[in-house]
């Protein structure tokens, strides 16, 4: 193989690496981008879970438990 061929060699096996890189940081873009959103949402749960168990607890709370009812 003269000095040409394998310089052309080694450019084709680059720009293939090369474009393998691409589909692969894209990939992982997406699968970041996907996470975001996931994450987000989550967190929006979260916060939804906590005001409804603040909810329950001033709820439970509010109820008088040791009290004795008005008639003894």
């Amino acid at each position: 193989m003269s000095n040409i061929e394998e310089l052309n060699q080694k450019l084709v096996d680059l720009e293939t690496r090369m474009a393998f890189l691409e589909d692969t940081v894209d990939s992982l873009n997406t699968t970041v981008y996907r996470q975001d959103e996931q994450l987000i949402k989550l967190r929006q749960h979260n916060v939804h879970l906590k005001d409804q168990l603040k909810q329950v607890h001033e709820a439970i709370e509010a109820v008088p438990q040791d009290e004795t009812p008005p008639h003894y």
